[in-house]
């Protein structure tokens, strides 16, 4: 399947969703529009009637609340529980989101987001892009698309499938089960009873009008930042990926990292990371939560596609651009297929490189007691991680050479 193939719309209109099994969901409709028309209306009293103490509080605790809700999605729902980036994670990690941070983010409960990334994903593998519940690629125009993936989706009932089914009856952790059971007692008592309980017992009237517009604006802050990785990255980027929509875009770190590089997030899903290289570790902070709770020995060892596994990612995208442009006329093709087996023995060159350095520094880590051996392998490794460096250079210059060559006019 072609991306432009992937990509096609399924639907003309909003309307049309009726006639396919879709519903309006009444009660999530009036609780999303609730919170956003109190946070508007407290934000106001906040920033114009409020005494300059309790607007500072009411902006710290929406603060507050947007970052809890946000690492709590991205950490944990997102990248240990849906995507399994480690196979064991301790009770009292379970305890603390399911019980009190997840309910910050403020889209439901942890299996129900879960259940839903799934079938999101799922896409990726089947093709079935009519169960994905974020598509940013149903509808013709952008307008469509984006206000289907950032909102709308979150406000109706789908309609049922086998894929549906499978994923929201998928065995989780007993807490992840309890925290589905009760998550609206929890949400009422994290989003409205406790904020303005403890604001009234803080600063009377004040406290509790200042509390409250700090939970409600931080409800809506949180939910349109994770929203947004539905929407932006999916229809908007600088670096496609290669099994999906999703695009890197490296503006924003929302939430906390998942958008500055959701195709690298696309094509290795099940790595604890949301990029490569050093931009990666730079825009995405979340990496550093799990590695701490990993130091912190609160969860187990960590998924992590190998270098070559990468290699073969970068790759694979770099033709892909080839391939589309040589399209573009009969002379290109020509020249494409005349180029392409040279591009292709170097990329299988580079690969073989990759999987030589890293048999090396396993065997490294296996003879590190044994010192007439270390030295010889570092020597290797070094040497492997230079040719490594050659290859990679080798295949992108061909590349270029080869994209240069093809002329940029169609027929």
């Amino acid at each position: 399947m072609t991306p432009e193939e992937r990509d096609a719309p399924i639907y003309a209109t909003f309307t049309e969703l009726y006639s396919r099994g879709f519903s309006l969901d009444i009660g999530i409709c009036v609780f999303v529009a609730g919170i956003h028309v109190a946070a508007i209306a407290l934000g106001v009293w906040a920033a114009v009637f409020a005494p300059a103490d309790w607007a500072l509080v009411a902006g710290v605790w929406a603060l507050s609340h947007f970052v809890l809700g946000s690492v709590s999605t991205t950490l944990y729902t997102h990248r240990l529980i849906t995507h399994n980036a480690t196979k064991k994670v301790s009770a009292p990690v379970h305890l603390f989101f399911c019980a009190f941070g997840q309910i910050f983010g403020v889209q439901g409960s942890v299996r129900a987001w879960a259940a839903n990334h799934v079938l999101h994903h799922g896409v990726d593998r089947h093709g079935k892009k009519e169960i994905d519940p974020y598509s940013a690629t149903w509808f013709p125009d952008p307008l469509r698309n984006f206000l289907w993936s950032h909102t709308l989706t979150h406000l109706f009932n789908h309609p049922e499938s086998d894929e549906r089914r499978r994923a929201y009856k998928a065995t989780r952790h007993k807490v992840i089960m309890w925290q589905d059971r009760y998550y609206g007692l929890l949400t009422t008592f994290w989003l409205f009873l406790f904020p303005m309980g403890l604001g009234y017992a803080w600063g009377g009237w004040s406290g509790f009008f200042a509390l409250l517009a700090g939970s409600m604006i931080g409800s809506v802050l949180v939910q349109h930042n994770t929203w947004t990785v539905n929407s932006v990255t999916h229809m908007w980027g600088w670096t496609k990926g290669l099994r999906s929509s999703a695009a890197n875009n490296y503006v924003w770190l929302g939430p906390f990292g998942e958008g500055n590089h959701h195709g690298d997030h696309h094509d290795l899903p099940r790595d604890y990371r949301n990029g490569f290289g050093w931009s990666g570790w730079l825009l995405d902070p979340t990496r550093y939560g799990i590695l701490l709770l990993r130091a912190l020995r609160l969860i187990g060892p960590l998924n992590r596609a190998s270098k070559r596994e990468e290699a073969e990612v970068l790759a694979s995208r770099k033709l892909a651009k080839l391939e589309a442009r040589s399209r573009l006329c009969t002379e290109a093709s020509e020249l494409y297929q005349q180029f392409e087996a040279r591009v292709l023995e170097l990329r299988k060159d580079w690969l073989e490189a990759v999987s030589r350095w890293e048999s090396l520094r396993k065997e490294s880590k296996l003879m590190q007691q044994a010192t007439a051996r270390r030295d010889e392998i570092a020597h290797e490794i070094r040497a492997a991680k230079a040719l490594v460096e050659a290859r990679k250079e080798e295949f992108f210059a061909a590349v270029e050479r080869l994209h240069a060559q093809i002329p940029s006019y169609a027929n």
